[in-house]
């Protein structure tokens, strides 16, 4: 990794708050050929794509050069 410039836009992401919004505000989803509940890893998956998506918009005038993920322990 390079220097890090002052131009350069850092996106932090909580990734215990993604894993518990997907969990319990998403409905269960479970794998068709054995029943695994999959739908806490579908979901956490599916707001990161959504996450980079929209910053690649045109309207996100401050578009991250860098995304790192926090976990909280307890």
């Amino acid at each position: 990794m390079g220097k890090i410039k002052k131009t350069d836009h850092f996106y932090l992401i909580d990734g215990s708050g993604y894993i518990f919004r997907a969990y319990y505000a998403l409905p269960p989803l479970t794998r068709k050929s054995d029943g695994l509940p999959v739908g806490a890893v579908s979901g956490f998956c599916n707001m990161l794509f959504k996450l980079l998506e929209d910053s690649k918009s045109s309207e996100n005038l401050e578009k991250p050069t860098h995304f790192d993920f926090f976990h909280l322990k307890s």
